[in-house]
């Protein structure tokens, strides 16, 4: 059959051949990654990883649009392969693939950006951007994907789990003095760890009551009202520091700030420590540092419970004013979740409805961890079954 010429091929098509001629090229010219041990069969077996995650992002990420330019290299962000990575750990959550399937699939994806920035295939200079593979690597430890003989997940904790976890820290060292006070900030916030490090004295208000999370995943700003808790916390770790200061430090043995990648094991080790001490991990289900934010989105997402709808969307009004410059974004993130809710009531031509009280019990919530979807939430909270049953089938 004769090849498609370029002006009847789709973008995938396009997507496709880009990734092989990346690789051949690649080959050709001896590019490797580092810390990878290229054998002759390694281009192959990354081409053919490339090609079915660009399916894959294609089919789940984009909704089968194979003319999406996001598909193209060229056009390739972060922000879309950290939406096609989500939808892998649910699957991974699901028991529907492995840890080792998703970090080679990340292994893969960066050997692709290396081979596309180190050649000309997709036009002179070409740099395509598709995220950090450290941090996405740390990012799906955090979610609990981790690569080892029993498959295992970040729990949703009960609140008795958590207090046993937390109870267990080692407190006797400063570092681990230090871990128990983040896991307790994680669990009053619902910041993810690295965003704990990042967090500076600046970024923390006490007059206003908030603490902002700069350039958090996606690099995206939001700020989140300030609980008595964890005024208790940050207080004494913010006291007596200048603005651009790191709330939270660990020290390493010569009594010296350990560095930020260092900081987060540590208090991933002593948490880990601490949740086989208290006895609470299950069967595919362990406590980690992520577990925490979980922890939070579902003692919030409870909170709302009573609250009527006039209430939840006065309370999303007041947490999107604080955004100050990224209101406007994060109105527009608001208004594409209410129109894939619709599509379907769109394609047929019905009347569009709005966003329903379980759905904004569930908004609510997910704005608080820097998302905007009803159905991301559920990764992390256990709904009121009843709710969803009625709500949602009203808006189907």
């Amino acid at each position: 059959m004769a090849k498609k010429g370029r002006s009847t091929m789709s973008n995938l098509d396009i997507a496709l051949d880009n990734v092989d001629a990346a690789f051949r090229e690649g080959e050709k010219a001896g590019i490797t990654v580092e810390k990878d041990t290229y054998r002759s069969g390694t281009y192959e077996t990354y081409e053919s990883t490339v090609k079915t995650m660009i399916r894959d992002l294609t089919k789940n990420v984009l909704g089968g649009d194979v003319n999406n330019k996001r598909i193209l290299p060229k056009y390739m962000n972060g922000k879309t392969w950290d939406q096609y990575f989500d939808h892998l750990t649910t699957k991974y959550e699901q028991g529907k693939i492995t840890a080792d399937t998703i970090q080679k699939r990340v292994h893969a994806l960066e050997a692709f950006r290396t081979m596309v920035n180190n050649t000309n295939v997709c036009g002179k200079d070409t740099q395509i951007r598709v995220g950090d593979k450290e941090e996405r690597l740390d990012y799906l430890q955090e979610r609990g994907v981790h690569k080892s003989r029993d498959e295992v997940t970040a729990m949703k904790p009960t609140t008795m789990q958590k207090d046993a976890v937390h109870e267990n820290i080692n407190r006797k060292t400063a570092a681990g003095e230090v871990s128990y006070k983040v896991n307790v900030f994680q669990s009053e916030t619902g910041s993810r760890i690295k965003a704990a490090f990042k967090l500076q004295v600046k970024d923390v208000n006490f007059d206003k009551g908030t603490i902002t999370f700069r350039n958090d995943k996606n690099n995206f700003t939001r700020t989140i009202p300030m609980t008595a808790g964890a005024r208790e916390v940050l207080e004494p770790f913010c006291k007596g520091k200048s603005g651009g200061t790191p709330v939270f430090t660990i020290k390493d043995r010569d009594g010296n700030d350990k560095n930020f990648k260092e900081s987060v094991k540590t208090v991933q080790r002593y948490t880990n420590e601490a949740a086989k001490k208290a006895g609470v991990n299950r069967e595919n289900r362990r406590y980690t540092t992520h577990s925490n934010r979980k922890i939070y989105a579902q003692n919030l997402y409870n909170s709302t419970k009573n609250l009527t709808l006039k209430e939840l969307e006065k309370k999303i009004g007041e947490y999107v004013r604080l955004q100050g410059s990224n209101k406007d974004m994060l109105v527009q993130r608001m208004k594409n979740e209410l129109n894939r809710l619709n599509a379907y009531r769109d394609k047929m031509g019905y009347e569009r409805a709005g966003f329903t009280h379980e759905h904004l019990r569930r908004l609510y919530t997910a704005l608080h961890l820097g998302h905007s979807r009803c159905d991301v939430v559920l990764r992390y909270i256990k709904p009121d079954a009843k709710l969803v049953e009625t709500k949602l089938k009203k808006a189907s």
